[in-house]
């Protein structure tokens, strides 16, 4: 039987979920860790070498979603019949291991920095024993029916969770690259999640205009993302799964849709254009001095990357005293998990 049954949907869950670990392991808890398979989750879980148990899968259309998780709460009991109830829960947001642990009578200890994942904030937070967020947010999530009693405000970004180590090796894909190539980072928006909206530029006429003036390493979330790009010369997908923090520190400028790349990038000094999400989260990396901007044309966001270019290292900050005011969410997270174990 585990202490702490730990659930990761997203890469960014098992990004979260490896310092959790550590931390958690010291204290000689027993963890285990269930994940979807759904846009790399896994294969993040695969990189840090932990182990989980593949419970679910990831459904596109409305009709998909509803139906896996359904089966995914069954593969919970399923598993739990196997292995014994855990005593707490900790997730990011899914709703199924939410559901599933409210109905078993699992204490349930939620992280979140997406409120605009509105269809999962309904659903979740007025089922849930403590709320861990971004002090950016303040007592907003309050609105989705959770008591702001329950809702644990923390000042920094759930990126420092992982960032806080030291600069990582250069991979050897970027070391195949010619050195005198201007590199640019790019990462789509995640527009198969129940909370996109439409954009307000067309993100592959964005791409070849970047490719035009630098080589563009294109992070894809689904595999599809090859086939519409594999004509453009200049754009580099890579073969497998990465860490994108491992890529950072090397490109001279990440374009992104304003998600976690777009958060480690500015949080790593690295000058970031947001073309999408300009969310709380955003604007207070921003407001703190971060290189962060946001842009919705595609005109200007190559006018300002070409600027970037030319000398890339009088755009690039260095951070370091900066994140040293910042805090991490896992030691606060693992002190209200630890609260249902004593």
């Amino acid at each position: 039987m585990a202490d702490v049954w730990l659930d990761a949907v997203t890469p960014k869950d098992s990004l979260l979920i490896s310092p959790l670990l550590s931390l958690l392991h010291d204290k000689s808890y027993k963890t285990i860790v269930t994940a979807k398979k759904q846009t790399q989750t896994t294969d993040v879980l695969d990189l840090l070498n932990i182990s989980y148990f593949r419970v679910g899968e990831y459904g596109e259309t409305l009709k998909e979603k509803l139906l896996n998780e359904q089966k995914r709460s069954l593969g919970f009991i399923e598993l739990f019949e196997r292995m014994g109830l855990p005593k707490v829960l900790w997730t990011h947001g899914d709703v199924s291991s939410i559901r599933t642990a409210f109905g078993l009578q699992i204490p349930i200890v939620y992280s979140n920095d997406t409120p605009h994942a509105m269809h999962v904030a309904r659903l979740v937070c007025p089922l849930v024993d403590y709320l861990v967020a971004p002090l950016a947010f303040g007592k907003a999530w309050s609105k989705f029916g959770i008591s702001k009693f329950k809702i644990v405000l923390y000042n920094g970004v759930e990126e420092i969770a992982w960032l806080s180590r030291p600069i990582p090796e250069k991979p050897q894909l970027l070391k195949e690259l010619p050195e005198k190539d201007r590199i640019v980072l790019f990462r789509n928006v995640e527009y198969k999640a129940s909370y996109y909206t439409d954009l307000k530029l067309d993100v592959w006429r964005l791409v070849e205009n970047l490719s035009k003036i630098a080589t563009v390493i294109y992070l894809p979330r689904y595999e599809e993302e090859r086939e519409k790009l594999k004509d453009l010369k200049n754009v580099w997908i890579p073969p497998k799964p990465l860490l994108a923090f491992q890529l950072i520190p090397y490109v001279d400028a990440v374009v992104g849709s304003g998600g976690s790349l777009c958060r480690e990038s500015a949080l790593m000094g690295i000058p970031t254009i947001n073309f999408h999400f300009w969310d709380a989260i955003a604007k207070y990396l921003h407001k703190m001095g971060f290189p962060i901007t946001y842009m919705t044309r595609t005109d200007k966001i190559i006018d300002v990357t070409q600027k970037i270019l030319q000398a890339p290292e009088k755009h690039r900050m260095d951070t370091r005293e900066m994140l040293e005011n910042l805090e991490s969410p896992t030691p606060i997270t693992a002190h209200h998990i630890e609260e249902f174990l004593s």
